[in-house]
């Protein structure tokens, strides 16, 4: 059974990223029926509508987990585990726990491994807009991780309400994942499954990036495995890695995916696949993802929506390059374009 089987779709609530105070008057002019909720990133604040609507409950339960962490509520689903909302029984803070919910016992001891690599990921991450990782904590047989609770609205449900988002409200979200990016990669990690549904704006609008189930760590690491199908490239410019399993949901993927080629400017790519959905509420290169038959099939943003500036579509052209080697360089330089178009 693949990666791509029991990390995708799991952790379907957290949280997302980031904003400039220059782009409010604009959002807010264009958005006059909404709701509007500020999106911070540490430079200022934007008004994006549709961030923070309460969902009802979905389950009730009572357990407790490590004798600390109270399970009250089952918020978020997938094939292979829940995202409760419960508390912290030692401070009173409210917390997001994801838990194992396979039987078969060959199957929880995978999917405890791949809890556990997630784990080690974000435990090297701690930046305002990366989900804010508690610990990891036994469940019986398995592994259940912890998360700071917080309310808000993913980029993909705001797009099945809103169809696409506008240009000053997308750079401001975008230039928030590129920071987020910017910290993911300095700390040795590609996330592999960047989309809309992993992006989540806040009731109080900060933008988080979360769901780091199926992300590789590609620097040094004390518990990575000396052998398998990671193997590091050290001497590559960027950091990356091979994998002979192939994870990731297919309309986001890089091209060099389908390789076994793990890279920073993967994330890169993915990232370019979530901006043109949100502007144009459609996706690039299909639900198949990007290949030399579906290259074709991309039409200019300015085509979908008025107002786009044209420097967005050359934006657009480096982050598709398929060679990653010519892609836009790193996140950094992606946040930097954002903010100068």
């Amino acid at each position: 059974m693949s990666e791509s089987g029991f990390g995708l779709a799991v952790f379907g609530a957290s949280v997302f990223i980031a904003a400039a105070t220059w782009a409010w008057p604009r959002v807010a002019a264009l958005l006059p029926r909404r709701r509007r909720s500020v999106v911070h990133a540490g430079r200022g604040t934007v008004n994006l509508q549709g961030a923070g609507a309460k969902s009802a409950p979905i389950e009730a339960a009572a357990q407790v987990l490590g004798g600390r962490w109270a399970l009250e509520r089952v918020i978020g689903r997938g094939g292979m585990g829940r995202v409760w909302e419960g508390t912290d029984r030692r401070s009173g803070a409210r917390v997001a726990v994801k838990t194992m919910e396979v039987a078969d016992a060959e199957t929880r001891k995978v999917l405890r491994q791949i809890y556990l690599a997630e784990a080690r990921a974000l435990s090297r991450l701690r930046h305002p807009n990366v989900v804010d990782f508690i610990e990891a904590t036994p469940d019986g047989d398995g592994v259940a991780l912890v998360f700071a609770f917080v309310r808000g609205k993913t980029i993909q449900q705001m797009l099945a309400e809103e169809k696409r988002l506008d240009w000053e409200a997308a750079r401001a979200v975008f230039a928030a994942v590129a920071r987020a990016l910017g910290a993911v990669h300095a700390a040795g990690v590609v996330h592999r499954d960047l989309k809309p549904a992993n992006i989540m704006v806040t009731d109080e609008g900060i933008v988080k990036v979360m769901d780091f189930g199926v992300a590789r760590l590609v620097a040094a690491d004390p518990h990575a495995p000396t052998e398998g199908p990671a193997r590091r490239e050290d001497a590559k410019p960027s950091l990356t890695a091979r994998t002979s399993t192939l994870v990731g949901t297919p309309a986001y993927m890089p091209p060099e995916s389908v390789s076994g080629l793990i890279t920073t400017q993967g994330d890169l790519f993915s990232t370019g696949v979530c901006l043109y959905e949100a502007l144009t509420g459609r996706l690039p290169f299909g639900p198949d993802g990007w290949s030399p038959s579906t290259e074709p099939m991309r039409r200019p943003v300015a085509s979908f929506a008025r107002l786009i500036p044209p420097p967005v579509e050359v934006l657009l052209d480096e982050l598709f390059e398929p060679d990653p080697g010519r892609r836009l360089r790193d996140a950094a330089t992606l946040e930097k374009r954002l903010l100068e178009i």
